[in-house]
């Protein structure tokens, strides 16, 4: 009788603990592994967060390295448990890129765990998980600190890789061992009309696309997240991005003040967008207009809730804006192709390429 006395006082007693960290605002973190960027569910994956009134507050695309994932393991108890494409997950979360997320609500980071724990489809695959998210409110902000640290600092870390070719924004280039630059320069589709990768980049194929702060006051980020997506070459790179570390840009030029942010935290999430459909229709005229219906495929959103660059130059400058670090190009020998293409310079180190043997 004791011994269940005391059991139930301990179950009770953790009872109050979970109900007081669920009136508490808490900061989460959740990283998204490749499936999600390869099968174009990034989108999904912010929409049903926000359908529990979390607040997306950071999100990053990014390619990572063998050390920087043996870290991650080691700063979270070890591998997830599973079975994932690749066999190892060490290879899995370094062969494409993940998505690197903050939430932020009352609860969120025992919410998310919750969530995340349940064997759903977007969760789970059918042999292991999809996504981590942080136990504790602690373990939340190492997560945050290691995930979200200054893209200026990756660069230090100099290790050479057969995967990346960086594209500084002054225009000069750095790159991987040859194998993978041959796999850029035999991509016929990339480079048959454009003589350099920068060609390329400001190509007409190319642009800026930015889902503006009215989109996060409504909740709306996903659902708009998922239309680019589904209606695109591909997304080459995406930041959550803030209006104090990137002021002067058009986006914020129609935001309004909320009683919820200041003005210097205003949010916006940039993109580097291929191929973007005439089907994802931009209403200048009408830029309160938010209408999506993916089963009929009408996708008509104002300019209230997006932005999206001209081509040219005025993209090249939009990026460089959102991205002042530069891009990287991504490219896996296994396959003999170029996926995911352009992405900020993020914590695979670079190499300067000979230019006796690459030049663009």
């Amino acid at each position: 009788m004791g011994r269940q006395r005391d059991l139930r006082k301990q179950l009770e007693l953790n009872m109050r603990i979970k109900q007081k960290q669920l009136e508490v605002e808490q900061q989460a973190f959740v990283l998204a592994y490749p499936v999600f960027f390869s099968g174009r569910y990034m989108g999904d994956l912010v929409r049903v967060f926000e359908e529990k009134n979390l607040n997306l507050k950071g999100m990053r695309l990014m390619n990572v390295n063998e050390k920087f994932v043996k870290k991650h393991f080691n700063n979270v108890g070890g591998e997830p448990q599973g079975e994932n494409p690749y066999g190892t997950w060490l290879e899995y979360l370094t062969s494409h890129p993940v998505i690197a997320m903050i939430f932020e609500g009352l609860g969120a980071v025992c919410r998310l765990q919750e969530m995340t724990s349940e064997r759903e489809s977007l969760f789970w695959s059918d042999n292991g998980p999809t996504v981590y998210s942080s136990a504790t409110v602690t373990r939340a902000q190492k997560d945050i600190e290691m995930w979200f640290q200054d893209s200026k600092d990756w660069c230090k870390d100099a290790k050479k890789s057969n995967h990346l070719v960086y594209l500084h924004p002054e225009g000069k280039t750095y790159g991987p061992a040859v194998e993978a630059y041959n796999i850029l320069r035999n991509d016929v589709s990339m480079f048959l009309h454009h003589p350099n990768i920068h060609g390329y980049f400001i190509s007409g194929d190319m642009s800026v696309v930015v889902i503006k702060p009215e989109a996060f006051r409504k909740r709306c980020v996903g659902e708009i997240l998922s239309a680019v997506e589904c209606n695109c070459g591909g997304i080459e790179g995406l930041k959550l991005v803030r209006k104090a570390d990137c002021p002067g840009s058009i986006v914020w030029s129609d935001s309004c003040s909320s009683s919820s942010t200041t003005d210097g935290d205003e949010c916006a999430l940039a993109m580097v967008v291929h191929l973007l459909s005439p089907a994802v229709e931009l209403m200048s005229a009408e830029p309160d207009t938010m209408q999506i219906d993916f089963d009929l495929r009408v996708y008509r959103v104002g300019s209230k809730y997006i932005y999206q660059s001209e081509t040219g130059d005025k993209m090249w400058s939009d990026a460089v804006h959102f991205f002042p670090h530069g891009f990287t190009l991504w490219a896996d020998p296994t396959y003999k192709q170029v996926f995911g293409r352009m992405f900020e310079a993020s914590l695979i180190g670079l190499v300067p390429v000979p230019e006796s043997k690459v030049t663009w």
